[in-house]
């Protein structure tokens, strides 16, 4: 089979390998299209400390069964599936107290497992037990399903921080994050709902996306248009979907009192440190909030919203060949790009 091999960072090679053989306990499952996430692009840039490389990379997989193993039971040849990456060990303290997504022991598909950057995935009782397989409908296209993992922790991150009626919500970055940020807390009930972004051609393209203000924080100081918007108040919730620590503290100075900011976006590794007021928090009663991960709860209830057609996609805005991947980074990089999914049987 063809796949897309990770060799060092940013050393990739789109070559023949051996097709994996089908695990008499699972299944293999052709992939049909992929998601190009953030998270590859930094693994491709940087690595990861749990990479072990030649790596294949890719956590946001949909396909079709071609072989099932004498001892699978579960699935037959022709199912269409969506794999959540999460594999948790299921034996851990969080695991056995209901938090899976924080899992001691995770491993993820396209990290410690081979990801769906190649043509076939072999599937195994692991994930099959573990982890999380659902069928799609016949009449759903793969790349409409792409996007369940990334929802997954949207929607536990608004769980978290409570997002309702009537409220007032910000998102500093419009990006594929942003987009679903604001379509489910307009699914929840907020009324205003600010997505903000310092590329202009990005503002310009969220529109569609559920937002109701659309502001360049390059050109405009966002934390006094929250004021005037809100009458001084201030917004209920600030998400940070940007990987930068400058919209932390900016976030707390959007905030009404008892607000909740929420950190979406992580930091480099080189400088993960963040500077806030720390008698703002205290005086205000602010409530902040980290985002990561989710549960396979919010992972069948992001896929239950797509197959619903409650989520608008139109931020796929590329579909490449897999072999076209770097293409697919550049383009995100330079902002050109929202989402990209990579499709391994196109040449």
């Amino acid at each position: 089979m063809k796949a897309l091999v990770l060799n060092g960072k940013q050393d990739v090679e789109y070559k023949e390998i051996p097709t994996p053989e089908c695990p008499d306990d699972g299944f293999l499952m052709r992939v049909e299209a992929v998601g190009l996430c953030g998270s590859d692009v930094r693994n491709y840039t940087h690595g990861h400390s749990k990479l072990q490389y030649p790596a294949v990379l890719g956590h946001e997989n949909a396909g079709i069964v071609v072989e099932v193993g004498e001892a699978c039971k579960e699935y037959k040849v022709g199912d269409k599936l969506v794999l959540n990456p999460a594999i948790p060990c299921g034996k851990c303290y969080y695991c056995e107290n209901d938090n899976r997504g924080l899992c001691e022991n995770l491993k993820v598909v396209g990290t410690q497992v081979q990801g769906g950057f190649a043509q076939y995935m072999a599937v195994g009782s692991d994930i099959i037990e573990r982890g999380q397989i659902l069928r799609m409908p016949e009449d759903l296209e793969y790349d409409q399903v792409i996007l369940a993992e990334l929802l997954s922790s949207v929607i536990r991150a608004q769980e978290q921080l409570e997002v309702g009626l009537n409220d007032t919500v910000v998102i500093v970055g419009s990006g594929p994050i942003g987009c679903l940020h604001s379509q489910i807390a307009k699914l929840r009930g907020a009324t205003t709902i600010v997505m903000a972004d310092i590329n202009q051609e990005r503002v310009d393209a969220v529109r569609p996306f559920g937002g109701t203000h659309f502001v360049n924080s390059a050109e405009v100081d966002l934390v006094q248009y929250v004021k005037d918007l809100t009458g001084g108040i201030g917004a209920d919730v600030v998400i940070v979907a940007a990987p930068s620590a400058k919209p932390h503290q900016e976030g707390l100075l959007m905030l009404k009192k008892e607000g909740r900011l929420s950190i979406f976006g992580g930091l480099s590794k080189e400088d993960p440190w963040s500077t806030m007021d720390g008698n703002l928090i205290h005086y205000n009663r602010l409530k902040i909030i980290g985002a990561y991960s989710y549960s396979p709860c919010d992972f069948k209830k992001g896929f239950d919203l797509l197959a619903g057609g409650q989520i608008n996609m139109d931020m796929i805005t590329h579909r490449l060949p897999l072999k076209d991947m770097e293409q697919g980074v550049q383009l995100i990089r330079e902002g050109k790009a929202m989402k990209v999914v990579l499709l391994p049987q196109v040449e």
